[in-house]
C-alpha cells in the first residue's frame, strides 16, 4: 500500500526527523519502538524493527525445510504482519497485514491454536504456534494445511522449530 502525504519534514542540526503524527497514527508506530533503515537506490525506507526480520534467512530454511516434508503452507509473524514464508507462499502471503481476528488469536497466549477461519487467500484451515519471549507474544509460527493434517504431522519438530525460532529472539532481545 502507497500512500503519498505530501508531508515535508527538515533534518535538525543532530540529524533527527520527526515522523508526523498522522503517519505514525496510520502504522501504529509507539514511543520507543525501534525503527529500520534501508538504502534503495535515493530513497530511504523506513520499517518498524522486527527481531523476526534479523533472523529471517535461518527461519527461511526451516519453513522451506516443513514445506518439503508436509507439503503444507508454513508461515511466521509478528504481531502485525507476515514476516517470512515457505517458498510455496511467499508471493501470496509475504508481508501481508494480519487480521484482527488472528491478531486476537495471538493474544491468547495460548500454546496450539487449530481454526477455520477467513484468512488472506479465503477460508483456511489454520494452525497457530504462538512465539512467547519474556511472556509477551512476539509472533507466530501460522500453518496453512493443504495436504498433511496438523495430527499426521511430526507435532514435536513443528514444535522444535518454534523452540529454535523462541531461543534465538530471547538472545536478539
Amino acid at each position: 500500500m502507497k500512500t503519498k502525504t505530501g508531508m515535508i519534514r527538515r533534518i535538525d542540526e543532530l540529524g533527527r526527523l520527526v515522523i508526523p503524527k498522522e503517519i505514525r497514527k496510520q502504522l501504529m508506530l509507539k514511543e520507543g519502538e525501534s525503527i529500520s533503515f534501508v538504502v534503495e537506490d535515493d530513497q530511504i525506507i523506513l520499517t518498524k524493527f522486527s527481531v523476526l526480520n534479523k533472523m529471517s534467512p535461518t527461519i527461511q530454511a526451516l519453513l522451506d525445510g516443513l514445506y518439503q516434508k508436509y507439503h503444507n503452507t508454513f508461515l511466521v509473524c509478528d504481531n502485525e504482519r507476515i514476516v517470512i514464508c515457505s517458498s510455496d507462499g511467499y508471493t501470496l502471503y509475504q508481508r501481508k497485514l494480519l487480521s484482527e481476528d488472528l491478531k486476537l488469536f495471538l493474544q491468547q497466549k495460548q500454546e496450539k491454536i487449530e481454526v477455520e477461519m477467513e484468512f488472506i487467500n479465503g477460508v483456511e484451515k489454520v494452525t497457530l504456534l504462538p512465539l512467547i519471549v519474556e511472556q509477551e507474544t512476539q509472533g507466530a509460527i501460522i500453518m496453512l494445511t493443504k495436504q498433511s493434517a496438523y495430527y499426521t504431522m511430526d507435532e514435536s519438530l513443528l514444535h522444535f522449530v518454534k523452540d529454535v525460532i523462541e531461543q534465538e529472539m530471547q538472545s536478539c532481545v
